[in-house]
C-alpha cells in the first residue's frame, strides 16, 4: 500500500472545485502549490486553508515553460512531490458545432487539454521519485455523452479523460496511479448567475436529471482525496463520474 502524501500541486487552485480540494487536502496536512491565473482568487483560497507552509504562483496552464519553473521549485523546495490534480478549465462559449467560435474552440483546447498535459509533463519527473505518487485529472460527464451545446467542451474533456488512461498504461508500473474525476453540474460563486438566469422549466430539467440534486465542490474534493489517499492504491486508469446519478440515465 502507497504511502499517505506529504505535498501536491492543485492548478485551477482558485475557485470551485480546485478551492475545495485544497482545502480538503490541507485538512489533511499536505503541503499544496496553489496554481490559477488570478492571484487575488489564489489568495483567497490561501487564506480559506487555516494552514501554514503553503505556496501561491498566479501562472496559466498554458504557459508550459512558467509553469514547469514553478513545480520544479515547488517539488525542490519541499523534498519532492506525490500529487497532481489537474483541474483548471474553461467552457468559455456553450454552442453546437456549426456556431463555436474558432478562437473560443482554440482557447478552450489549449486550457482544457494541452493545460493538463503541461501540468503532468511537468510534474512526472518528480513524482516519479515518490513513493505515494497520484495523478488526478478533472474531467466532466461531457466528456463521456454528448451533451447538448458542448462541442468544444465535450470533447476537451474526452480528450482529458483518454488522456488519463493514457497516463495510467505508461506510469502505473513505475509507481504513478493516474485517475480522472468526472463531476456532473457543480454549483460554484462563478456559474451559479448562469443557474439562476435559466428559465425555471431548464432549471427544473437539470437538477431532475441529477437523481441526488446539484453538486457541491467539497463533494467532489472527498472523491480526489481518496483517489490519492492509500485506501486507493488499487486504482489506476479509472474514469469516476461524480455526478449525482445524472450518467445513470
Amino acid at each position: 500500500m502507497s504511502s499517505r502524501i506529504r505535498t501536491a500541486v492543485i492548478t485551477g487552485a482558485g475557485s470551485g472545485i480546485g478551492r475545495a480540494v485544497a482545502q480538503e487536502f490541507a485538512n489533511n496536512g499536505v503541503r499544496l502549490l496553489l496554481v490559477g491565473r488570478r492571484p487575488a482568487m489564489l489568495q483567497e483560497t490561501l487564506d480559506s486553508l487555516g494552514s501554514e507552509g503553503h505556496s501561491v504562483i498566479a501562472v496559466d496552464v498554458t504557459n508550459a515553460g512558467a509553469l514547469k519553473a514553478a513545480i520544479d521549485t515547488f517539488a525542490n523546495s519541499n523534498n519532492g512531490l506525490d500529487c497532481l490534480v489537474a483541474n483548471a478549465g474553461i467552457n468559455p462559449q456553450r454552442a453546437a458545432a456549426a456556431d463555436v467560435d474558432a478562437d473560443a474552440w482554440g482557447e478552450t483546447l489549449r486550457v482544457n487539454l494541452d493545460g493538463v498535459h503541461n501540468s503532468c509533463q511537468s510534474a512526472i519527473p518528480h513524482l516519479l521519485k515518490s513513493d505515494s505518487a497520484s495523478v488526478v485529472t478533472i474531467g466532466s460527464i461531457a466528456g463521456l455523452k454528448g451533451m447538448v451545446a458542448r462541442a468544444a467542451y465535450g470533447p476537451s474533456k474526452a480528450a482529458v479523460i483518454n488522456y488519463t488512461q493514457s497516463l495510467a498504461t505508461d506510469y502505473s508500473r513505475q509507481g504513478i496511479r493516474a485517475n480522472c474525476v468526472c463531476p456532473g453540474f457543480v454549483v460554484t460563486d462563478i456559474n451559479r448567475e448562469w443557474l439562476d438566469s435559466l428559465p425555471s422549466a431548464k432549471k427544473e430539467n437539470l437538477e431532475e436529471r441529477h437523481l441526488l440534486g446539484l453538486g457541491t465542490p467539497p463533494q467532489v474534493a472527498s472523491v480526489v482525496w481518496f483517489l490519492v489517499s492509500p485506501s486507493a492504491s488499487w486504482m489506476t486508469g479509472n474514469v469516476i463520474a461524480v455526478d449525482g446519478g445524472y450518467s445513470c440515465h
